[in-house]
């Protein structure tokens, strides 16, 4: 029996070739138009069973395969728009007979805090009207015051010096006669000016008016300064100095 022969092998090799040569176009011509679509489309199944049965007639062989279906994406739902929601009704307008009440509901109101403002005004005003007399009061008592405290001081500096009470005599001698004035009978009158201290002693003497002879002015003066007095006093009973003046006389008899 002859051997078979190895051309049918071969034309299976082409026709498998062929086939998936004419697979890969189809592929590539689906992908170029649809290359948005993000769903991947299924691999596409080829018909090995040429391989397996070499027998098959070369005619069905060489029949193009079925396409694969695409499945097409579906499409997004529309979100429907967000309703709106209800606003609130607009108020209604008020009538002319309310808009005259709220007008002159507003003019009380006004004329009511005008008022308080005026009394408050007032009230402000009358309390700075009365410490303004009271300060002039003050100022005015004050002065009083220190007038009375000067009239007082000067009339207490008056009194002071005003002698009310003269001094008195408590022990006054005469005046001794000089001999060697005797012997020469001189005579005259010394005029003594002399100060009574506040203890009653006499604290100065001086010759206001000589008697001529320094012996009697000298006997004049000794005398004068062994007085005794009781002390003056003033308005405000107080011992004050006082200035007397005395005429001493020397006569011969």
């Amino acid at each position: 029996m002859p051997p078979r022969s190895s051309h049918p092998l071969i034309w299976i090799c082409v026709i498998f070739i062929t086939v998936l040569l004419h697979a890969v176009a189809v592929a590539w011509i689906v992908l170029e138009r649809e290359p948005e679509s993000s769903i991947e489309d299924e691999p596409t199944l080829l018909d090995l069973s040429i391989l397996l049965a070499p027998e098959k007639k070369i005619e069905e062989a060489s029949k193009p395969p079925e396409p694969t279906p695409v499945r097409t994406p579906p499409k997004p739902e529309p979100t429907p728009p967000p309703k709106p929601e209800p606003g609130k009704p607009p108020a209604p307008d008020p009538g002319p007979l309310q808009k005259q009440a709220e007008e002159k509901a507003r003019r009380a109101a006004l004329l009511k805090k005008q008022a308080e403002e005026k009394a408050r005004a007032a009230v402000i005003q009358k309390e700075k009207d009365r410490q303004r007399e009271l300060a002039k009061k003050r100022v005015a008592e004050k002065m009083r015051r220190d007038r009375a405290a000067k009239a007082a001081a000067a009339k207490r500096a008056a009194e002071a010096k005003r002698v009310a009470v003269k001094p008195s005599s408590v022990s006054r001698k005469s005046p001794k006669y000089p001999s060697s004035s005797r012997r020469a009978g001189h005579q005259g009158t010394t005029i003594i000016t002399f100060v009574v201290g506040t203890s009653g002693r006499v604290i100065s003497a001086r010759v206001t008016k000589s008697s001529g002879h320094a012996a009697l002015d000298q006997a004049a003066i000794s005398a004068v300064r062994t007085w005794r007095f009781t002390p003056a006093r003033s308005g405000l009973g107080h011992a004050v100095p006082y200035t007397y003046k005395q005429s001493i006389p020397f006569r011969l008899k």
